[in-house]
């Protein structure tokens, strides 16, 4: 089970290799969960058809700015 949204979700691209636990715990259960469809940035998308920032994070909150530059 996989995101359709994925391969243009700007979250996804900029951390999918996070080594963040909050990070990967957002992708396991949004972008490969359960919890897909309660995603904010496809809610986002939808109503305003064009994607949000990188940095809103599926639950609708921005990643903190210590963590937005951070790949590891």
């Amino acid at each position: 089970m996989e995101c359709e949204l994925l391969a243009s979700c700007g979250f996804f691209r900029k951390y999918q290799n996070s080594l963040d636990l909050a990070c990967r715990g957002f992708i396991k259960a949004y972008c490969k969960g359960a919890k897909m469809d309660d995603c904010e940035r496809k809610k986002y998308r939808k109503a305003n058809g064009a994607p949000p920032e990188d940095d809103m994070m599926p639950s609708g909150q921005i990643m903190p700015k210590e963590y937005q530059g951070a790949k590891a």
